[in-house]
């Protein structure tokens, strides 16, 4: 195979990942509020000029929420192919357990965001206190936010 074939397979196989990456996102309302959390504890992060450790372990949590979400809807769909629209005790089980697998990963990423901010909650009150157009852009935030996961795509889960 020569290279340029080489080459162009390799960005074939990119672009079957963002294209599963945006039928996650177009699909599963969960994703959609993974990625609007994933902003706010970015916008956090900038906020309360975490140490580079701290910025590491926030993008290795959120990177692990984003990928087990992708792999549980992954997996709902091998579920739902092989099931063949039929109800199975242990289809949903299956599927049950991946689901299970995305909440105890984000109860950690709710630990380690609590580890990193809780400290500095003072400093982040200080931040909106000062500044009345950062309490409008987070409640805008917030409202789009809202949006995007429960009326964007409306009719999908």
């Amino acid at each position: 195979m020569s290279i340029k074939n080489s080459l162009k397979k390799f960005g074939k196989g990119f672009g079957y990942a963002f294209s599963g990456l945006w039928r996650c996102i177009r699909t599963q309302r969960n994703m959609r509020f993974h990625i609007g959390a994933a902003g706010a504890v970015a916008a956090l992060a900038a906020i309360c000029s975490v140490s580079r450790s701290e910025a590491l372990a926030l993008m290795l949590t959120v990177g692990g929420v984003l990928a087990l979400e992708t792999v549980n809807t992954a997996i709902e769909y091998t579920v739902d192919l092989a099931c063949k629209g039929e109800r199975s005790e242990k289809a949903g089980a299956a599927k049950d357990c991946a689901a299970g697998a995305v909440l105890v990963f984000c109860f950690g990423a709710v630990g380690v965001a609590c580890a990193v901010f809780l400290t500095r909650i003072n400093e982040i009150f200080a931040y909106f206190a000062d500044k009345p157009a950062a309490v409008i852009a987070a409640a805008v935030y917030a409202a789009l936010w809202f949006c995007w996961v429960f009326v964007c795509f409306n009719g999908e889960k």
